[in-house]
């Protein structure tokens, strides 16, 4: 089944927001999407008619089968898209994702596996989200998000929350302050309103609540 521009833009949603372990709900989605919420409404209307996701009593939507291996392609290629910006036309780390949202619907499946090929198949996007057919089986659970780590700790960024990559601001934010995935920093202190203060290539940054939550680590 040939997919719409719409129904795949919902699907790489459905999936992003799983794999942070958000509940995917009409009004979430509608923020996300930037669309009302009636339209979501009636565009889920038809993603269950078509199979490519349920929804259960608590109105939460699920991907089937289908839908998630629908979805595990799309996130594919767009992650392969992001990659391929970066090394052969110079594309900046956090403009590509925007871009990438504009390829990835009219790049075919033959073309998307040339791309892997000649990436190397790299195993995550440049924003550290794994790419599917290319990540490792590997154990994620020392995986954890940075606003849970106590001051004293060394981490290593691992990868952005999905929700990060559609805020261009946050994006810029994140390169600026060089907050990218492999980079390697203390926490130092917790402030009393809650923030963390990191150390970071010898200089020091203050991290609200908005940036811990969407940067995941791992302990150095």
């Amino acid at each position: 089944m040939t997919l719409s521009n719409t129904v795949e833009d919902y699907l790489l949603a459905i999936y992003g927001m799983r794999a942070d372990a958000e509940a995917v709900i009409n009004a979430r989605l509608a923020e996300r999407l930037h669309v009302a919420p009636p339209t979501v409404t009636a565009t889920l209307e038809r993603m269950v008619r078509d199979g490519h996701i349920w929804i259960d009593d608590n109105h939460q939507v699920f991907l089937t089968l289908s839908g998630e291996r629908s979805a595990e392609r799309l996130a594919r290629r767009h992650r392969l898209i992001e990659h391929w910006l970066i090394r052969t036309l110079g594309l900046g780390w956090a403009d590509v994702h925007e871009e990438a949202d504009r390829l990835e619907h009219s790049v075919s499946e033959e073309l998307t596996e040339h791309i892997s090929e000649s990436l190397g198949h790299p195993a995550t996007c440049p924003h550290g989200l794994p790419i599917p057919g290319n990540y490792p089986e590997t154990d994620v659970s020392q995986i954890i998000n940075l606003g849970q780590v106590e001051a004293g700790a060394d981490v290593r960024i691992v990868r952005l929350s999905e929700t990060a990559e559609d805020d261009g601001e946050l994006l810029h934010y994140f390169e600026n302050k060089q907050l990218v995935p492999g980079r390697v920093m203390r926490i130092t202190e917790t402030t009393p309103s809650g923030h963390l203060v990191v150390e970071l290539d010898g200089a020091t940054v203050v991290i609200d609540d908005k940036v811990a939550s969407n940067l995941w680590v791992m302990r150095a």
